[in-house]
């Protein structure tokens, strides 16, 4: 069966880095965000330009309400174009909310999207034209509240200039496709990832660059290959922080700051072969989950405390965590579980106290047509609440006929189905609670 998962594969050599070595990034200011009335008259006023608080709360209205949920469908990228869904607070659904106030396609081949100071960043391959409709670009740019059209960037726009001891002939070199992931710290520092390396694009000149340290030099200079790989990257303070590794490099941690184009720390020779993603613990600690090859039970999580920049404790568990080849974290955190589903319709949790693991939502149970996972599950850990995506065909040519979004309260001992939303997804790509970006 032709599957759209991308296969990238990580082989762990040790190898150095030239490096710039900076102290943590500055603590980012929390914003306290109650919820607005309407997806559609949602009050609330932005950040301060960069992101920074005046002191007083801050909180977004509409389709920005911290307790409501965007979809990101990818679609079948062979024949349509992608979508978003919106699942209200009150569990009601909203279906192609991009095309109905922006008249247009999102784009096609969706991969994720970020929200940072009022504004989304969503990032699309768009390298075909479903039924002739071109999307709107490669990166699409709108606003959080109203889901309007600001700026739009295709895929010709986004050019790097051949980076220094680089043999390629090109002056300046194509971003290449299917993009990963994206992650944004203010308007001048929005960053993205593709097989090449990952990326800096100063969003008020257009400026591409290929950042230092993201990247190895393949083929005896003549291509940039990937060392950064940034599925389930987060932002702490003014920095972000993904695995990395490969090939070319041992498994290691990113750290990635503004106006930089170059990797600002590395914390290297980390356990673990293939980066399943991270996830936060404490104000300044987060934890990078690593896994073995396909199916073996061989994973790692190594808490790091950022200010000390250093591994405080690793924590092998004889689970597959992998996050197999979707773009989002393996591995998602809701209280004192990690969950997690390794490509299956299993979703197991393990006790980051007991560190013992169970099986706990069997999605077929709900859904017995529901045989192929869309991505991996993803939790909202205020409410405890996990959702998983599911459907019963998984091709780039087919859209599927039976199609779901189950939302269970995992806060107790056993999961609760909450909602059982039916075929008002289309193969999403990435699931995100609106509250992951207020933190």
């Amino acid at each position: 069966m032709e599957r759209m998962k991308k296969h990238v594969f990580y082989i762990a050599w040790m190898a150095c880095l030239s490096l710039c070595v900076l102290p943590g990034c500055k603590k980012e200011q929390k914003l306290e965000q109650p919820p607005a009335e309407t997806p559609s008259e949602g009050t609330g006023e932005k950040p301060s330009e960069g992101g920074e608080s005046s002191g007083e709360t801050v909180y977004l209205g509409g389709y920005a309400r911290p307790d409501g949920v965007l979809i990101l469908n990818q679609g079948a990228p062979a024949v349509e174009n992608s979508s978003i869904t919106y699942l209200a607070p009150d569990g009601t659904i909203e279906e192609g909310v991009y095309r109905k106030v922006n008249g247009t396609a999102l784009g096609n081949g969706a991969q994720d999207l970020w929200m940072d100071n009022g504004k989304l960043y969503i990032l699309n391959n768009g390298i075909y034209a479903p039924g002739g409709e071109e999307g709107d670009g490669s990166l699409v740019i709108v606003d959080a509240v109203t889901l309007k059209r600001e700026k739009t960037y295709k895929l010709d726009e986004l050019k790097f200039k051949r980076p220094e001891g680089s043999l390629d002939k090109d002056e300046w070199i194509s971003l290449s496709v299917p993009f990963e992931n994206i992650a944004v710290l203010d308007e001048k520092n929005i960053f993205f990832a593709e097989g090449q390396g990952f990326f800096r694009l100063d969003g008020t000149t257009g400026e591409v660059n290929v950042v230092e340290g993201a990247y190895h030099f393949g083929n005896k200079g003549n291509t940039v290959e990937a060392v950064a790989i940034p599925r389930g990257i987060l932002r702490v303070g003014d920095c972000l922080y993904c695995g990395g590794g490969g090939f070319w490099e041992s498994t290691r941690l990113l750290e990635f700051s503004k106006g930089m184009n170059k990797v600002s720390r590395v914390l290297p020779d980390l356990k673990g072969e293939f980066i399943s993603g991270l996830f936060q613990t404490g104000e300044r600690e987060i934890v990078l989950a690593t896994c073995g090859r396909g199916g073996e039970k061989k994973s790692y999580l190594q808490f790091v405390d950022l200010d000390a920049w250093k591994v405080t404790k690793t924590k092998r568990i004889s689970e597959d965590i992998s996050a197999e080849f979707f773009n989002t974290s393996g591995v998602t955190l809701a209280g004192d579980y990690l969950y997690y589903a390794a490509g299956s319709t299993t979703v197991k949790r393990l006790s980051l106290k007991t560190w013992k693991s169970e099986e706990f939502i069997d999605v077929l149970k709900d859904a017995p047509d529901g045989k192929h996972l869309n991505c991996n599950v993803i939790a909202d850990p205020t409410n405890q609440y996990v959702y998983v995506a599911v459907s019963n065909v998984y091709r780039e040519n087919v859209r599927p006929d039976k199609n779901y979004l189950l939302v269970y309260d995992c806060s107790g001992s056993a999961p609760s189905l909450v909602q059982k939303i039916e075929n008002k997804t289309d193969y999403p790509i990435g699931i995100y609670p609106m509250r992951k970006f207020y933190k």
